[in-house]
């Protein structure tokens, strides 16, 4: 039997070898060769990559309104009352992380993240007792080693890249404030440990967002599928932007409709990202990491103190910015197909 390993074409040269999936064309960082059309895999003589376990996961499920409704009530109940626990509570709050010790600071930080795994809750009761798929194969672990590299180099060369610009045009100037460790330490050493300490966490909500619900929105289209899962997946933020989450101090009246828009948009490089890595939700994971690690760490007071975290922080004016730019090549310069 042959494969039909494919060549994806930008202008001039190839990238990288696509594969053929169930429901849905062939992808490689998620750009198609040609707008998608369901694909028989023994008639057409596709087969899989030995690399992935894609056994039980497909990219693309029905929708059905009910399964969406359910499972989005589920995650925003667990981790609301959670958080809703600890805001109560009257100690944690994201304003007053400053305040505290790093190991404080670092321990208010757990027990928030704890409410991150309210989406994989959700998502596992869908898969056991509602849709009852099951769940063989839903993390997608064995993937092509390229696959873990993008994941963590395409966060980083982003917020690099974001960095730079915002330093140069003056937005953001960089200056290095603290004297405990060098900025290359800082950069290499502590924002990579915690990017993957947050990975950890970010299963709770990828195996929500990415593993469960995504596949079903994008019954809708890929774009019309995105921006539900984005607006799904921004206003189940809502406790924590309320006390201070990515805008210390600033009015939610802002920082909620900003926080939305920032995450619908970044809600297209994960989609993107899940097709090219054929549903996996531990790369989703990584990749999700490495963006809150470095996107944080990168414009954080202690190395752009005197950037205003509306316009220059991980989720401000120039991150939305960067990303609709982004979204507009992808689907009007490169033509990604958007169904």
């Amino acid at each position: 039997m042959a494969s039909c390993k494919i060549w994806l074409l930008l202008p001039g040269r190839s990238i990288f070898p696509l594969f053929c999936i169930r429901h849905s064309t062939c992808f490689s960082m998620g750009f198609p060769l040609h707008a998608p059309t369901p694909l028989d895999l023994e008639s057409q003589n596709c087969v899989l990559p030995k690399e992935a376990d894609v056994q039980s996961q497909t990219l693309i499920v029905p929708f059905k309104r009910r399964e969406i409704v359910i499972f989005t009530a589920l995650a925003y109940a667990f981790s609301w009352a959670w958080w809703g626990a600890l805001i109560f509570s009257g100690t944690q709050t994201f304003s007053n992380l400053s305040q505290m010790s790093a190991n404080e600071a670092q321990s208010a930080q757990m027990m928030i993240a704890i409410g991150d795994f309210g989406p994989l809750l959700a998502a596992l009761i869908m898969r056991l007792f509602v849709s009852r798929e099951g769940l063989r194969g839903s993390m997608g672990w064995k993937r092509p080693f390229k696959w873990y590299l993008a994941s963590f180099l395409t966060p980083i060369l982003f917020f690099v890249i974001l960095a730079v610009f915002n330093h140069l045009t003056g937005l953001g100037r960089f200056a290095w404030t603290r004297t405990d460790m060098p900025f290359g330490a800082y950069l290499g050493i502590e924002l990579l440990i915690g990017a993957i300490i947050i990975s950890i966490f970010i299963i709770g909500e990828e195996y929500g967002w990415r593993g469960y619900l995504l596949p079903r929105a994008l019954a809708l289209g890929e774009i019309k599928g995105t921006i539900l899962v984005g607006v799904i997946w921004a206003f189940w933020h809502l406790p924590l932007l309320l006390i201070g989450l990515n805008y210390p101090g600033q009015s939610p009246l802002i920082t909620i409709p900003l926080f939305t828009l920032v995450v619908i948009a970044l809600s297209f490089p994960f989609t993107w990202f899940y097709k090219a890595t054929a549903g996996s939700i531990a790369l989703a994971s990584l990749f999700h990491g490495f963006i809150n690690s470095y996107g944080d760490g990168l414009t954080a007071p202690e190395v752009v103190p005197t950037g205003n975290s509306l316009v220059t922080g991980s989720a401000g004016v120039v991150m939305l910015a960067f990303l609709l730019i982004l979204i507009f090549l992808v689907y009007r310069v490169f033509k990604r197909a958007t169904i």
